[in-house]
């Protein structure tokens, strides 16, 4: 299954606290800088914004520059979360 509008709007529509965690644990996961992911999530209604502009195509591209390894990691997280992208 590949990642679908609904799937995406279903991560954009959790709570910030949430939303805040689960792009913490991705940022990590995908060895992103930590603080240049906490500037990003100070605002986490602008990141939704930005996120909600992506296509299914730009974010699976998005998920996938990070490496194979991250790639799966970031894959793995979303599915533990109930979002299930397929591979």
């Amino acid at each position: 299954m590949e990642l679908d509008r609904r799937q995406l709007d279903r991560i954009l529509s959790m709570d910030d606290e949430s939303f805040a965690l689960l792009a913490r644990t991705i940022a990590e996961a995908a060895g992103a800088n930590k603080m240049k992911t906490e500037m990003l999530l100070s605002n986490p209604e602008l990141l939704k914004r930005r996120i909600s502009g992506l296509t299914a195509e730009e974010a699976r591209a998005l998920i996938d520059s990070a490496g194979k390894e991250k790639s799966e990691a970031i894959l793995r997280l979303l599915r533990e979360r109930g979002v299930d992208i397929g591979r």
